[in-house]
């Protein structure tokens, strides 16, 4: 919802919900995507400053804690907050929304900082749990950096508050904007005090990072009429229904991350290699979800509370149905082009220095097995936000309880056969039994869901995938990039045409078969350009 200039309660942007979802999420692509680039950058500026070496062990430790707390901590915020101030704001009674939200955000701050004092006292006994094999010019190192590190908690996340407050009055840009610029100041900070500094100045830069993503955020405030009120508001029934829904909602957020440390566990007892190959693996197939999925969760999560409080089932149905149309629209094709691209894809990004043709085998194998369940892993934040729009939490942590117990037993059975493949595959056969169960819960109580008609639309975006999948082999034969041993800027010319094409290719196919998304997607880009030209 968004205010008008007269002060008055106003819905979100001119159009349908799901045309100002598209809108938005066309816009928190695009920034999702320089995020994306200044990230790669980021990392290559601190691998070309300080390598591979015990510092930087040092830093990447200290950096993890803090990370998923504020991570975590601050999404769960922002999940459970959105709904209730959105239900005030479309009531119209703007001041109690701004008063909720201030006082989230005050309880966001006060237990961020009591974390960080913790952390700050802890880091010893923290580092050692995390790295027990440092030696001890490197513990100590990593004590410091972790002291530092922690003192980010507070401003991350609040910054991520301050996102869900923008988001929910329709306000995107900028929100999407601060990730990248928190990239920013770290490579200038690489750049201008790297050799000053060294990995405390780096360390440093990163707390300064997340002051730039919270203060980046602060002058869109006004355009909401935001108030600010210095208060936790501890009896008030909305702060107090967010806070019981605050712990369902970090578990139900965490599951991925508990998939993540069950492969460690039992990854330490198969190959060496075994856990670098699921993470490099994890991290290359997380790529679409972070620019593709999270840019259509961010901008359907605001239209679904708002609708959720209106009480119009049909559209926050109709809502629902478009983004699981849009993320498979997006995840089925990348999920089929890097299972045939796998090896010259792990080759591409990874193949260098001690990182092997044994490591990419592996790291490909892998790759191979999180493909089957991209498209249930880009399903669960949309499920889970119509839920949470819904103020239920129970039935994404009940799921979620399941799933992660049946990847467990999946893990168990899997890897003695399959090694650490199995393990992915454990992960994406559990992601997609939560995915199946979430949908059917959310049929209960959504019956207005078009099942057969989703059904009906990626049965055709598969069909079309696959035949891209089909051509791309084809043309990656014709290349040779499957059978590569020759300079990598060859291999990067020919994978950019082979992507290039196999997207060029799937649009085709799939406007052939007649997929209403594609259709959707034609039709928006039209009128913009309509607009400006």
């Amino acid at each position: 919802m968004a205010v008008a200039n007269d002060g008055k309660p106003a819905r979100g942007p001119e159009g349908t919900p799901v045309a100002r979802m598209a809108r938005a999420a066309s816009v928190v692509l695009v920034l999702n995507l320089l995020s994306r680039v200044l990230g790669f950058v980021r990392d290559a500026s601190i691998a070309a400053r300080f390598g591979a070496g015990p510092a930087t062990d040092a830093y990447l430790v200290a950096y993890t804690i803090p990370f998923f707390l504020q991570t975590i901590l601050g999404m769960a915020f922002v999940t459970v907050m959105v709904p209730v101030v959105t239900t005030y704001l479309v009531r119209g009674d703007r001041d109690q929304g701004w008063a909720v939200a201030s006082a989230v955000g005050n309880w966001t701050a006060l237990i961020l900082g009591l974390l960080t004092i913790v952390g700050l006292g802890l880091a010893p006994w923290l580092v050692r749990l995390m790295a027990p094999g440092f030696p001890a010019p490197v513990f100590d190192l990593a004590v410091k950096l972790t002291r530092i590190m922690f003192l980010s908690l507070a401003f991350m996340g609040t910054g991520m508050l301050v996102s869900g407050i923008l988001n929910a009055g329709y306000i995107f840009t900028s929100p999407a904007l601060a990730p990248a610029v928190s990239n920013l100041v770290i490579i200038a900070t690489v750049i201008f005090a790297g050799s000053a500094f060294g990995i405390t100045g780096l360390a440093v830069g990163t707390v300064l990072s997340f002051v730039a993503y919270l203060l980046i955020q602060l002058p869109d405030l006004p355009r909401l009429q935001f108030h600010y009120t210095c208060s936790l508001m501890a009896g008030h029934p909305a702060v107090r229904r967010i806070g019981r829904h605050l712990l369902p909602v970090c578990f139900s957020l965490a599951v991925v991350q508990l998939y993540l440390a069950t492969n460690r566990f039992f990854a330490s007892q198969l190959e060496p290699g075994s856990i670098t190959a699921l993470d490099f693996a994890n991290r290359l197939v997380n790529l679409p979800l972070g620019v593709f999925v999270a840019s259509v969760t961010t901008a359907i999560f605001p239209s679904l509370a708002e609708q959720a409080a209106l009480n119009d089932r049909r559209e926050m149905a109709h809502l629902t149905d478009r983004g699981l149309g849009l993320v498979a629209l997006t995840i089925l094709p990348a999920a089929v082009g890097m299972i045939v691209l796998r090896v010259p894809l792990v080759q591409l990004v990874f193949q260098r220095g001690a990182f092997d043709p044994r490591a990419t085998a592996m790291t490909a194998v892998a790759v191979l097995f999180y493909s089957v369940g991209l498209l249930a892993q880009a399903m669960h934040p949309i499920l889970t936000r119509a839920f949470y729009a819904l103020q239920d939490v129970v039935v994404p942590v009940v799921t979620g309880i399941i799933s992660v117990g049946l990847n467990i037993l999946l893990s168990y059975f899997l890897a003695p056969r399959l090694g650490h493949g199995g393990l992915a595959l454990a992960n994406s056969l559990a992601a997609s039994i939560y995915a199946l169960m979430l949908y059917l819960a959310l049929y209960r109580r959504l019956p207005e869901l078009k099942v057969t008609l989703l059904l009906s639309t990626m049965l055709r975006i598969f069909l079309a995938a696959m035949g891209m999948g089909l051509l791309v082999w084809l043309a990656g034969r014709g290349l040779h990039v499957f059978t590569w041993s020759r300079p990598l800027l060859g291999l990067l010319v020919r994978m950019t045409l082979l992507m290039g094409g196999g997207g060029l290719a799937f649009w085709v196919l799939a406007r052939c078969l007649k997929v209403e998304e594609v259709t959707f997607i034609t039709a928006m880009i039209r009128r913009r350009l309509e607009r400006v030209f």
